[in-house]
């Protein structure tokens, strides 16, 4: 099993209990739930953008924002399908998170499959690497050699047990932290495991109940200085795969670049807050916003979706949410009977 070495200095404390503090005051913010709608949306263009651009990416913020909206306006086939997948494996997380279920191994698999779709050989999708892993700089000089494929499985199942072992005892921003560092150091799959790192640590936050709704945005932090980003990793891995090396200092690095990211959110929440008394929108509530939120997320929504989100409320009520969401300009209703979809109204 995983055991990780670290100190939790006061300097850590100190951040997180600030996190804290700004994790209460976005909770008791002011929003009306349709805002909030769109500030998870924003936040998920932000993370596909962010992330796939740390491995090279290159269409911009705006481009991948027009293409999350199912708007296909480049010629970059490999970039297109990049952006599409990291967004189809965030859709993923979202719905596990709704089954309030710990990360698994297998979910660590799916979530590769859905991120690698159509990029590498459909056998490699999903699947555990069978060879050795080197990472090279821009020079081609040797930086990290990652552990022996027959040992992967292995230590990806330990690092799962050990999250599950420690519940709730390890702050979800520790936690978080040690899975993406140990993830990228296993280095499991042929490619694509900065992304798969960054994506499991999100499903992990996730799972806490600590990713701020899905609305904070870690990976903007870590693109904003990608040599930052890289060396706090290798600062700790050394040249070669090992277990028990000070994690203390990336740590550090991950609890700061998270505290900045909640700021940057409370900042957007401040404004939202301001502006809102003087924006004439109808009042939705909270379990109308849950089913836009997914409706968004998705493209659409049916009564059976509806009823795994608000599984509390009868099929009655339910109807009459979505009804009432359609004549509200929100919706629009496709299809009859059951196969009725219900469709954000752009």
């Amino acid at each position: 099993m995983f055991k990780p070495n670290h100190t939790i200095t006061n300097e850590i404390l100190n951040k997180i209990a600030e996190i804290e503090s700004i994790r209460t005051q976005v909770e008791r913010a002011r929003v009306l739930p349709e805002r909030a709608i769109e500030l998870h949306f924003r936040a998920t263009v932000e993370k596909v953008y962010s992330s796939t651009s740390i491995e090279g990416n290159p269409l911009s913020l705006k481009q991948v924002d027009s293409l999350l909206r199912n708007q296909s306006l480049t010629q970059r086939k490999y970039a297109e399908i990049e952006v599409r997948n990291y967004k189809t494996a965030l859709d993923y997380i979202d719905k596990r998170k709704q089954k309030n279920a710990a990360l698994a191994y297998e979910d660590l698999l799916h979530l590769h499959k859905l991120t690698m779709k159509g990029l590498i050989p459909k056998d490699k999708a999903g699947a555990l690497r069978t060879g050795s892993i080197y990472i090279v700089d821009q020079d081609e000089k040797l930086k990290y050699t990652g552990p022996g494929a027959k040992s992967v499985q292995k230590k990806l199942e330990g690092l799962v047990s050990w999250l599950d072992s420690v519940g709730e005892t390890v702050h979800p921003c520790i936690g978080a932290a040690l899975l993406h560092y140990q993830l990228a150091s296993i280095h499991p799959f042929a490619d694509g495991n900065g992304r798969m790192a960054r994506l499991a640590a999100m499903f992990y936050l996730g799972t806490r109940d600590y990713d701020f709704n899905g609305s904070i945005v870690l990976d903007s932090y870590y693109a904003q200085e990608r040599s930052e980003y890289y060396a706090a990793l290798h600062n700790c891995q050394g040249e070669k795969y090992q277990e028990g090396q000070d994690l203390t200092s990336w740590l550090e690095y991950y609890i700061t670049g998270f505290l900045s990211s909640a700021k940057v959110l409370l900042a957007e929440i401040a404004i939202l807050s301001v502006i809102e008394p003087f924006v004439e929108q109808k009042r939705i509530d909270r379990d109308e916003a849950d089913l836009l939120t997914y409706a968004l997320q998705f493209g659409s929504i049916s009564l059976s979706e509806a009823a795994q989100i608000l599984p509390g409320l009868s099929r009655r009520t339910l109807q009459r949410k979505l009804k009432d969401l359609t004549e509200g300009g929100y919706l629009l209703q496709t299809g009859a009977a059951r196969n009725t979809r219900y469709v954000i109204k752009q």
